[in-house]
Protein backbone atom coordinates (compact mmCIF):
# COMPACT_ATOMS: atom_id res chain seq x y z
CA UNK A 1 0.00 0.00 0.00
CA UNK A 2 1.42 3.26 -1.07
CA UNK A 3 0.35 6.00 2.08
CA UNK A 4 0.84 9.71 1.27
CA UNK A 5 0.41 12.78 2.75
CA UNK A 6 -1.94 15.29 1.36
CA UNK A 7 -1.68 19.40 2.05
CA UNK A 8 -4.55 21.47 1.89
CA UNK A 9 -3.82 22.70 -2.16
CA UNK A 10 -3.88 18.98 -3.25
CA UNK A 11 -7.55 18.59 -2.83
CA UNK A 12 -8.50 21.28 -5.34
CA UNK A 13 -8.03 18.86 -8.26
CA UNK A 14 -9.90 16.02 -6.64
CA UNK A 15 -13.07 18.23 -6.45
CA UNK A 16 -12.63 19.84 -9.21
CA UNK A 17 -11.63 17.90 -12.02
CA UNK A 18 -14.15 15.40 -13.15
CA UNK A 19 -13.45 11.34 -12.38
CA UNK A 20 -10.85 12.85 -10.28
CA UNK A 21 -12.03 12.38 -6.98
CA UNK A 22 -13.54 8.98 -8.40
CA UNK A 23 -10.33 7.36 -9.08
CA UNK A 24 -8.64 8.53 -5.98
CA UNK A 25 -11.98 6.76 -4.16
CA UNK A 26 -11.28 3.34 -6.10
CA UNK A 27 -7.40 3.46 -5.13
CA UNK A 28 -8.70 4.01 -1.59
CA UNK A 29 -11.20 1.75 -1.46
CA UNK A 30 -9.17 -1.54 -2.60
CA UNK A 31 -6.41 -0.66 -0.46
CA UNK A 32 -3.59 0.47 -2.90
CA UNK A 33 -3.39 3.41 -1.45
CA UNK A 34 -3.73 5.12 1.92
CA UNK A 35 -4.46 9.25 1.72
CA UNK A 36 -3.33 10.85 5.64
CA UNK A 37 -3.74 14.47 6.19
CA UNK A 38 -3.35 16.55 9.32
CA UNK A 39 -5.38 19.20 11.27
CA UNK A 40 -2.91 21.95 9.15
CA UNK A 41 -4.75 20.95 6.16
CA UNK A 42 -7.80 21.01 8.09
CA UNK A 43 -6.83 24.44 9.26
CA UNK A 44 -6.33 25.93 6.12
CA UNK A 45 -9.26 24.83 4.36
CA UNK A 46 -11.38 26.15 7.52
CA UNK A 47 -10.09 29.40 6.32
CA UNK A 48 -11.77 29.31 2.85
CA UNK A 49 -14.16 32.58 2.91
CA UNK A 50 -16.63 30.89 0.58
CA UNK A 51 -18.87 28.69 2.91
CA UNK A 52 -19.42 25.96 -0.03
CA UNK A 53 -16.44 26.00 -1.32
CA UNK A 54 -15.15 25.34 2.28
CA UNK A 55 -17.34 22.91 2.67
CA UNK A 56 -17.13 20.77 -0.40
CA UNK A 57 -13.03 20.87 -0.24
CA UNK A 58 -13.38 19.41 3.59
CA UNK A 59 -15.95 16.61 2.58
CA UNK A 60 -13.32 15.56 -0.22
CA UNK A 61 -10.70 15.65 1.73
CA UNK A 62 -12.32 13.81 4.43
CA UNK A 63 -13.89 10.92 2.64
CA UNK A 64 -10.62 10.50 0.79
CA UNK A 65 -8.39 10.09 3.85
CA UNK A 66 -7.39 9.58 7.24
CA UNK A 67 -6.39 12.29 10.09
CA UNK A 68 -3.47 11.77 11.58
CA UNK A 69 -0.94 13.35 14.49
CA UNK A 70 1.39 16.06 13.00
CA UNK A 71 5.18 15.04 13.05
CA UNK A 72 6.27 17.62 15.26
CA UNK A 73 4.58 20.36 17.93
CA UNK A 74 4.59 23.85 16.96
CA UNK A 75 3.33 26.71 19.82
CA UNK A 76 0.06 28.21 18.52
CA UNK A 77 -0.39 26.34 15.25
CA UNK A 78 -0.48 22.55 16.68
CA UNK A 79 -3.75 20.81 18.36
CA UNK A 80 -2.59 19.35 21.31
CA UNK A 81 -4.50 16.16 20.80
CA UNK A 82 -3.08 15.88 16.89
CA UNK A 83 0.65 16.56 17.35
CA UNK A 84 3.48 14.36 18.35
CA UNK A 85 6.19 15.80 20.61
CA UNK A 86 10.05 14.77 18.98
CA UNK A 87 13.15 15.13 19.68
CA UNK A 88 14.09 15.28 16.24
CA UNK A 89 13.15 18.92 14.70
CA UNK A 90 15.61 19.03 12.16
CA UNK A 91 13.07 19.23 8.95
CA UNK A 92 10.68 20.85 10.66
CA UNK A 93 13.25 24.05 11.66
CA UNK A 94 14.90 23.46 8.09
CA UNK A 95 11.53 23.92 6.05
CA UNK A 96 10.33 26.66 8.82
CA UNK A 97 13.67 28.20 7.41
CA UNK A 98 13.20 31.07 11.00
CA UNK A 99 10.15 32.26 9.32
CA UNK A 100 6.86 31.52 11.54
CA UNK A 101 4.73 32.19 7.89
CA UNK A 102 5.77 28.75 6.77
CA UNK A 103 5.07 26.62 10.08
CA UNK A 104 2.28 25.45 8.59
CA UNK A 105 4.70 23.88 6.03
CA UNK A 106 7.00 22.68 8.09
CA UNK A 107 4.29 20.83 10.06
CA UNK A 108 3.50 18.93 7.01
CA UNK A 109 7.02 17.81 6.02
CA UNK A 110 7.85 16.89 9.37
CA UNK A 111 4.90 14.75 9.17
CA UNK A 112 5.74 13.02 6.07
CA UNK A 113 9.11 12.43 7.26
CA UNK A 114 7.55 11.04 10.88
CA UNK A 115 4.71 9.12 8.53
CA UNK A 116 7.52 7.79 5.90
CA UNK A 117 5.75 9.06 3.10
CA UNK A 118 5.81 11.47 0.47
CA UNK A 119 4.01 14.66 0.26
CA UNK A 120 1.23 15.78 -2.07
CA UNK A 121 1.07 19.65 -2.66
CA UNK A 122 1.11 21.88 -5.55
CA UNK A 123 2.74 24.23 -3.88
CA UNK A 124 6.11 25.11 -5.64
CA UNK A 125 7.82 26.56 -2.42
CA UNK A 126 7.02 24.35 -0.09
CA UNK A 127 8.48 21.23 -2.51
CA UNK A 128 11.55 22.99 -3.20
CA UNK A 129 12.03 23.25 0.67
CA UNK A 130 11.04 19.91 1.78
CA UNK A 131 12.92 17.96 -1.41
CA UNK A 132 16.05 20.21 0.15
CA UNK A 133 15.62 18.48 3.31
CA UNK A 134 14.97 14.63 1.76
CA UNK A 135 11.29 14.58 1.88
CA UNK A 136 9.65 13.19 -1.20
CA UNK A 137 7.18 15.50 -2.62
CA UNK A 138 4.75 14.79 -5.60
CA UNK A 139 2.15 16.76 -6.79
CA UNK A 140 -1.66 15.58 -7.26
CA UNK A 141 -0.92 15.97 -10.96
CA UNK A 142 1.90 12.96 -10.48
CA UNK A 143 -0.42 11.20 -7.84
CA UNK A 144 -3.48 11.42 -10.20
CA UNK A 145 -0.83 9.86 -13.30
CA UNK A 146 0.27 7.21 -10.55
CA UNK A 147 -3.88 6.35 -9.98
CA UNK A 148 -3.80 6.28 -14.33
CA UNK A 149 -6.36 9.22 -14.59
CA UNK A 150 -5.81 10.99 -17.06
CA UNK A 151 -9.42 12.91 -17.65
CA UNK A 152 -8.54 16.21 -17.57
CA UNK A 153 -5.70 19.40 -16.59
CA UNK A 154 -4.50 19.58 -13.16
CA UNK A 155 -3.15 22.90 -11.85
Amino acid sequence: MRRLLLDSNAIDPFADIPGAYEAAEKAVADGAYELIFTHVSIDELAEIPDVDRRQHLLLVMVALGRLVPTGATAADYSRVTWCRLVDDADVFEAVQSGNIDQTRDALLAATAVFERCPLVTNDKKLRKRATGRGVQVITTAELLAELGFDGGQVG
